[in-house]
């Protein structure tokens, strides 16, 4: 993975003013995913949108950690079903003509 599409765990905790511990906690749940480069906890940048979302509920709505997780997981199985939904609409359309 190239250097220049990772952010340093420390940047990203200074940046957005929030605790090392969220950033880990959220990492141990499986949420974001850290990647460890010459003695750096590093983020792909590719998971920053993701991990910022999360810092807003933690931050601006004063969400606990657990909190964020459940609200996080109810997100992601509103966008699997309406994925799913997205695809019975289109298996459902091939029957109707």
């Amino acid at each position: 993975m190239k250097t220049e599409s990772l952010i340093t765990v420390d940047d990203f905790c200074v940046y957005h003013n929030i605790q090392y511990t969220f950033i880990d906690s959220l990492a141990d749940e499986g949420l974001i995913t850290i990647v460890r480069v010459d003695q750096l906890n590093c983020i792909p940048v590719d998971e920053i949108q993701k991990l910022e979302r999360l810092v807003r509920l933690h931050n601006e709505l004063e969400i606990n950690e657990p909190g964020v997780i459940t609200i996080n997981n109810l997100l992601q199985k509103i966008d699997d079903m309406t994925q799913e939904m997205s695809d019975l609409k289109s298996r459902l359309r091939l029957y109707e003509h």
